[in-house]
This record gives C-alpha cells, structure tokens and sequence, in this order.
C-alpha cells in the first residue's frame, strides 16, 4: 500500500492511482487550488484500511470527503461518472474506515460491473481512495470548458447552492450559464443572486487554463467556500465531444449547388437507413450507377467519378445526385435532362436551375449514345447473368470472426456486380419509360393524365417476380383455409406450427414461397430487416392479412388489350410503329426490372445472414454487448473491430442506434438544391372535403376508411377494404394488397415496384400526396381517384 499526497504524484505510480487523483493533480499543476488531501494506493486488507485511517487522523484534515478514483475512470474515451462511489462530511476514524470499505467495494457494484460489461473495456480494473478535506461550499457546480451543445466556441456552467454534488448526482437542476470562450459577456445574465460577474470570469479562466495545460476539453466540477476562494474538486476529459450526430455519416462532396432529389432510391430505401447499410448496399447502389456512367462515356475512369457521386446520405436518409447524371446529356447523344427527370424522378423539374456544361464534340458524343444504348440493350443478357449470379452465390460461414469478416470482406464485389446489373435493367427500364412520356407529351400536355396513360398500357405484364408473391402467398392460404377454415383466427405462433406440420399441398405452397421469395421482406435493402427466410412469425403475420382477405384472386379481364390499340389508334405511320415498340420495350423492362432487383435482394441476402453469424461470433467473444449492434457499426468500422476489439466502436454504435428514432422522423423535400435539409411538415388534419392532389400510381377508384401504416404493427391492423395510408410503396407491403381497397403514399413513381404490383392486382393506388400520412388520420372516409390522381376526404 502507498499513501501519496495528491500534490506529489510520482510518474512511476501515475497511471495506477486512479482517474480522479490523476486528474486533482493534473489540476494541481495547471495552477488551479484543490482541497488538501492524499490518494491511497494498493489497499490489500483490513491491516491496509487500519494504516489509512490512522494517516487519516494524523493529518488533521477532520470533516473529509472520501472518493474512489479507479485507474479506468476519467479516460479520454470512457468517464465511468457516477459509477463508484463517494462520501461527502465524513468525520472521525471509524467512519474513515466504512467509508474506505465502501469505495473499494463499490468496483464491483452491479452499475460499475454493467458499465465495463456494456463497452466491453479489457484489463483489470484497479481501485485507489482518495481523501481531502471537506470544502465548506456556499456555491459549487460544474464546468464544461466546451458546450456539448453549442460548440467549442462557448463553456456551460451550471451553480448551485451549497454543493455541486447535487447537480453532479442529477438531484437538483443547477442555474445555467452558457458564456463565450473568449472576450466578455453579458453580465446581466450573472445578476440572479447565484453567480457574480467576476466569480463566472474566474471559473472560466481558470478551466480554460487547466485546458490548455492538459491539451483537452475538460469536464471540471468546482466549489466557492464561505470565504470566497475558488476550489477545483475534479476534472475529466469531455467524452461526448466526438459522439456520432445526425450529420455525422454525411457526404463529404462538395454539393452546394447540385441537386439532389429523394426520389427513387427513397422508394427502394425509404426513411433513415443504419450505418452498415451505407457502407454496403447503399456503397453497391451508387457504385452501379457510377459504373453505368464510366460505361456510357460520360466520365472516363471510375476514380473521376468518386464514391457518393451518384447515391449519397444526409442524416442517414438517402438521395440521388441528378446533378452527376445530368453530365450524361453533355457527354452521350441521344441523352436529356428531361429523361434523366422523367426516369428518377418520374416529372420533368421545371423549377429548378440547370448549369450548363461543355458538351464533348458531336462524334465523341455519338459514340458515347452507341454505348449507351448497347447497354441498354444488353438488358437480357444483364438479366440472365445476375439470375446466374444469384443462384450460385454463397458466403461461407467460418468459424471465426476474422475468418468470416474476411469472407463477407471478399464478398462485397459480388454485391457491387449484382448492382450493377440490376442498374443495366433499371436503365432500359427508365429510358422506356421516358421515352413514352416525352412522345405522348407532344400530344397531350396535363402530365398526369400522361401519367394515367402509361399506367394503364402497363398493366397486366405476365410473369413479373414481385406479383409471384401475393399470388403464391394465396395459394399457400387456400391450401391452409382447406385443411382449417378458421386458420385467420389462429394466433401468429399456432398459425407457424400448422404450417410447420400442414399436408403435403401445404408444405409444398409454402417451401415454393419460400425458395422464390424467402429473401424478400419491408426495406429489404436495409441490412438490419430481417428476410422472410429469417422471420418466420413476421412472414405469418403477412399470411394472416391473405387469410383475413379469404385467398380468393378475382379473375379479371386484361385491360391492357383494350388500352394499348386504344392509344395506337390515334398515331399513324413510323410514330405508331415506333410508340408500339417503346410501349413493348417498357413492358419488358418492367418485367426484367423487377427480377433483377429481386436477384440482387437475394444477393444481398448472403450479406443478411453472414453479419448476423457475425455478431453472433462477437458477442459470444466478449465483444460486443448485444447482436443488433453491429448494423450501427460502418463495415471498415467492424474490420478494425474484429482485430482489437476497440470500445470506443461500441460506445460509438450505442450513440448512433440512440440517434436513429430520432433521424426516422426527419422530413425532406423531393428536390433540393445543395445538401438536403430537414423541412417541418404540416401536421394539421385536413377538412371535409379537402382534395389532396398526387399522381396516379395505378387506375380504378375506391372509397373506404383510411389507416394510417407507418410500422408493421399498424400494418397488421388493417381490416378489409381499408384504404392504407403510407409513406411509401414497399414490395413489403404487397401480401396486404388482398385486404385493401386502395393504397395512397407520399412517394412514389409509375415504375416503383409496389405500384408495379398494385397494378396488377387493379388496386387503386395515388403517389406523391406530400405529408398523407399527417394530414390524413386513421378513421377518415376517404376517396381515391387513381385514375386522376387525386384523394378526397369524405368524413373525418
């Protein structure tokens, strides 16, 4: 045992006495007054605690505080505060005794222990106490020497009366005062009997000296004594200062006067998305379609055109940089401004500034549109490669966390390739579509009713993947309504055995949904949603809603037979031979699209599965707290991750896993010029007979009562016929379209793939009415017109 006066600290023992001794004396060095007192070291047992208790009495110092100072308290990178124990007006050497004990057992207290456990902090843990003389406080409180909240620019003290222990402890609300770091401020703020002018100017001198003699923001506790002399009790490092905010994962391009839209990829990754995710399937979205630009002549190499170019976060929420593709048109014949809108953001944007670029000499451009439409027309061959792709691919999961990273590490070109092609389809798909726009469009001049044009000559495609999965799931239904007729009332776990233990046509109905779509789920290019494969009572959760609906699919008749001829009979010559093959190129497109977005969920799916072995691995290994962590962690994060182990990536994840509620309830407009900002969306609830104006997504029309669906629990309320207000169309939500009436959402294009399924199921369905989801609420009658578009409010 060592009993050291704080005051003289030997660098031989510095880094065993413990945080808080650390800390006094480092305050102590800096110039600034502590409390006299003395740190004991290495207290073994109770002939230890008899020896401090009688250097105890022998100092004189009588009234005391005693405080643990634990060697990994008071880091850089983990504070520990309030984690062990303190005791203030201890008197006399019995009470010395108890309250020594006290210190050191509080090391292995439930919240200490929970603490170390939660960042996973290697080595062992060391504990010293510490005794000083009680300061007879008459104001005291803390100092952050940088504002957490306003920046390093300005200090926040908070006093209070008596001792700081009660603003320190969270008992008591101390007086704030948030000053600037430099130059005076406004005094009247000191003029409420707590602080004075002169005592606020010294606390923040003297912090801001122990500051700078530490190299640090500090975290400072202090105390005024009835005399009037400034104490220092304690000073830490600030460890929140570089934990993740809302903005911390945003692009780092310069994009200040591009425009950037939310269309499109909000519809594939709607609302905010998790870390891992940015860094996998968001990294794959963007490298595909940067790809597709290097391919087609717009930029040369792949490093001319840097990662987060083409798809990139803000806040967590994801855009598209149009002003990157708008490049397409100066480079590549045959390539518009108006396509590239028409096809990502389903409108021409007349509203917003278009900066002109040089355009490359005509023949560089027309070899340019000669690769472009190459590639497009590579589209079957792009479908068939990702089919292959698809089918063949495998992570093999190891049995080690370093071996398996690696695994998933070499994998990830697999997933950019998968993107890729997928983008080969999506732009055939795209430019058909824009091209049947900007033809009828010299016809007709109301977009929306354009719109509903093409909507209808879209209908009835045969054999597209993302239809398979209503259509599958009611035939898995029926075979379940026959073996039990009142299967939709069976709870969601009764509903799973029957399935587990159904007859053969049942077993057989659901191992085909399975194998054809198991990896298909809500957000499914979010690595954190769980397949269908992974979520067995999720899955039946949806089957239920197909039972509910009774499984029965209505026949209909194939509009698009009557809509096509009806529409070609009003061109003649070259342009209805050439309108007649743009709309079969746009059928097919949307065909392919879908299966290639399908096969590249099914891709993405190895990653889905191998993380989770991941953090399996993890936290059975001791490093990581809980499983759901490692989607809060980027994937370069996990690499070093699963080499050290640091904690610091724990606390870091923890932080931004607290920050994602809060990022989901953001709101941004469909096109913005420079980086994205949040925007307040109205709340209020609209009036009877209200018209909200969007675009028509697929015909027919409907009445009913509206629910509002924002999470698969609202989703499960649904009733039949309802009318399901939502954000967005998710090919998630389609085992609900049995039950709806109609569909309304904020986003949405005529391509999307829940309107690609809508349609099928000649569900009406209106896109595009901005903030639905608050000014329509559950209960209202409403009425969608999804041949014009348009919602109107019934009865509220």
């Amino acid at each position: 045992m060592q009993i050291l006066d704080l005051k003289k600290i030997p660098e031989s023992v510095y880094s065993s006495v413990g945080g808080k001794a650390r800390g006094l004396n480092a305050l102590d060095r800096a110039g600034l007054k502590i409390a006299l007192g003395f740190v004991i070291k290495g207290i073994e047992n109770d002939k230890d605690i008899d020896k401090a208790a009688d250097f105890y009495v022998e100092s004189g110092l009588e009234t005391i505080a005693v405080r643990s100072s634990a060697t990994t308290e008071d880091s850089e990178d983990f504070s520990h505060a309030g984690q062990y124990s303190s005791f203030l007006n201890v008197c006399g050497r019995e009470q010395v005794k108890i309250a020594i004990c006290k210190c050191l057992d509080s090391l292995y207290n439930s919240t200490a222990a929970s603490y170390t456990n939660l960042f996973k902090q290697k080595g062992k843990t060391g504990m010293s106490v510490i005794i000083q003389k009680m300061i007879n406080a008459k104001k005291a409180g803390v100092c952050f020497t940088q504002d957490p909240v306003a920046g390093d620019n300005y200090m926040l003290i908070e006093a209070v009366q008596g001792l700081g222990e009660q603003v320190v402890s969270g008992h008591k609300s101390g007086r704030q005062y948030r000053i600037p770091v430099h130059g005076t401020f406004d005094t009247a703020s000191a003029e409420d009997g707590l602080l004075e002018a002169k005592e606020l100017a010294r606390i923040r001198d003297e912090a801001l000296a122990a500051s700078r003699f530490l190299d640090m923001p500090l975290d400072t506790e202090w105390a005024i004594d009835s005399e009037g002399e400034l104490f220092w009790l304690q000073a830490r490092p600030i460890t929140t200062i570089d934990e993740p905010g809302p903005g911390e994962l945003d692009v780092s391009l310069d994009i200040r006067d591009d425009v950037i839209t939310s269309c499109n990829i909000s519809e594939m990754l709607p609302g905010a998305v998790t870390p891992l995710s940015i860094s996998t399937s968001v990294d794959a979205i963007d490298f595909g379609m940067r790809k597709m630009f290097v391919r087609t002549g717009a930029f040369k190499t792949m490093e001319d055109i840097p990662p987060a170019s083409c798809a990139l976060s803000v806040s967590n929420h994801l855009f598209i940089n149009l002003s990157t593709i708008y490049k397409m048109e100066d480079c590549v014949l045959g390539a518009s401004r108006e396509a590239v809108e028409l096809s990502i953001c389903g409108r021409v944007l007349d509203d917003i500034p278009k900066p002109k670029i040089k355009k490359l000499n005509f023949l560089v451009r027309m070899n340019n549109g000669r690769k472009y439409f190459s590639l497009l027309l590579s589209k079957d061959r792009a479908r068939r490669k990702i089919g292959e792709l698809a089918q063949d691919f495998r992570i093999n999961i190891k049995d080690t966390p370093s071996e398996l990273f690696s695994e998933i590490d070499n994998s990830l070109p697999v997933l950019k390739e998968a993107f890729w092609l997928h983008y080969i389809t999506s732009g055939h798909s795209g430019a058909m579509a824009s091209a049947l726009f900007m033809i009828l469009n010299r016809d007709i001049a109301d977009s929306e009713k354009i719109r509903s044009i093409i909507s209808s000559v879209l209908e009835d495609i045969d054999g597209i993947e993302s239809v398979d999965i209503l259509r599958s799931l009611r035939r898995l239904a029926s075979a379940i309504l026959a073996e039990n007729p009142s299967a939709a009332a069976l709870s969601v776990s009764s509903l799973t055995d029957l399935i587990k233990n159904g007859n053969d046509e049942i077993r057989g109905a659901y191992d085909y949904f399975i194998e054809r779509h198991g990896h298909r789920a809500i957000r499914e290019a979010e690595i954190r949603s769980k397949s269908w494969n992974s979520d067995k009572e999720g899955l039946a959760n949806y089957l239920k809603a197909v039972l509910i609906s009774g499984a029965a699919e209505e026949t209909k008749e194939n509009p698009a037979s009557r809509n096509i001829p009806g529409l070609l009979e009003n061109y003649k010559g070259i342009k209805k031979n050439a309108l007649k093959y743009i709309i079969n190129q746009a059928r097919i497109g949307v065909k392919n699209r879908e299966l290639s977005k399908s096969m590249c969920i099914k891709v993405l799916e190895q990653f889905k599965v191998a993380y989770s072995f991941l953090a399996k691995q993890l936290v059975i290994g001791g490093l990581l707290p809980d499983e759901d962590l490692i989607y809060f962690l980027q994937h370069d994060e996990i690499r070093q991750f699963v080499r050290v182990g640091e904690p610091k990536l724990v606390k870091k994840a923890l932080a931004r896993r607290r920050l994602l509620p809060e990022e989901q309830l953001l709101k941004f407009k469909e096109v913005h010029i420079g980086k994205p900002v949040p925007v307040t969306i109205e709340t209020a609830k609209a009036e009877i007979g209200t018209v909200l104006n969007g675009s028509p997504g697929s015909r027919g029309t409907a009445s009913g009562k509206a629910r509002v669906v924002k999470t698969i629990e609202d989703a499960n309320k649904l009733r039949k016929g309802e009318i399901m207000i939502a954000a967005f169309t998710d090919i998630g939500w389609s085992p609900y379209y049995c039950l709806i009436g109609a569909l309304v959402t904020e986003i949405g294009s005529v391509l999307s793939h829940g309107v690609v399924v809508a349609r099928e199921y000649s569900l009406p369905l209106v896109v595009n009415i901005s903030g639905a989801t608050q000014l329509i609420k559950t209960g209202d009658m409403v009425y969608v017109d999804g041949n014009a578009g348009k919602v109107t409010i019934l009865k509220t």
